[in-house]
Order: structure tokens, then C-alpha cells, then sequence
């Protein structure tokens, strides 16, 4: 009996955040995609092969806008291992540690309109730290 009431306790906060049906992953989205909106959007439309440089904790430019069809290029210049993560699960291929040494590239081709923020999980939050932002236009 005692065994069922210690599940039992164990599970309330699961069951608790459940029925309030507040869902985080929604809100951190919502939170990239308004930092995007505050930002200064460097304007790369007309770059044939944009570069996002991640260094150690910063991306530069932070954040940029392209036309849709465009491929970005990130460069590791720094002296970590680090990844670049779409905030939204599936927006965009991510570019995994495993794949982003110091001096390695990665690319993520835009083939949408949309915002489409991003991160370093190793320096960072989805909405703190090592982040940054895609704008794609037509």
C-alpha cells in the first residue's frame, strides 16, 4: 500500500503539469520567434553563399535574412564543438556536434518562407545564450 502512494506521489507533477496543459517547448518557440522580431536582421537577400560564423558562445550575424532557395553556410571559427539546432523541431536539418568541430562547416539550405531561429544547445537555451535566426523571403 505504501508502494502505491509513493507512485502515486511520484506522478503528480507530471499529471499536475498535464492537466494545466501549459506545453514549454510552445512558449520557447513563441519566445525565439519574438526575440527574431526585435532583433536587428542583417539583410544577406542577394548573397549567393551567406556565412553565418559560431564562435565561441555567439553567433555572428546573429541574425539574417535570405531568399527562400538559399543555402547558409556555418562555419565553426571558434575553439568549442558546437551544433546548430532548430528551435522548432523539424523546421530545418540541424548541424550536429558530431559534425561541427573548430573549422568545420555545416549547411542548411531554406527552402521557405518563414522565421526559422536556431542554437547552440552546448552554449545555450533555445531563447538564451548562443542563438540566432533565419528570415526567409521571396
Amino acid at each position: 500500500m505504501n508502494a502505491r502512494r509513493l507512485v502515486l506521489l511520484a506522478a503528480f507533477p507530471a499529471l499536475l503539469g498535464v492537466a494545466c496543459g501549459g506545453d514549454s517547448g510552445d512558449d520557447e518557440v513563441q519566445e525565439a520567434k519574438d526575440l527574431m522580431e526585435e532583433a536587428d536582421i542583417t539583410d544577406l537577400t542577394g548573397e549567393s553563399d551567406p556565412v553565418v560564423d559560431a564562435r565561441d558562445n555567439v553567433f555572428n550575424d546573429k541574425y539574417i535574412e535570405v531568399e527562400v532557395g538559399t543555402t547558409v553556410t556555418f562555419d565553426n571559427t571558434g575553439e568549442n564543438v558546437h551544433n546548430v539546432l532548430p528551435v522548432e523541431e523539424g523546421a530545418f536539418e540541424p548541424i550536429e556536434a558530431s559534425e561541427f568541430d573548430p573549422g568545420d562547416i555545416g549547411t542548411v539550405t531554406f527552402d521557405e518562407v518563414g522565421d526559422f531561429p536556431y542554437y547552440c544547445s552546448l552554449h545555450g537555451t533555445k531563447t538564451k545564450g548562443m542563438v540566432g535566426g533565419v528570415r526567409v523571403v521571396e
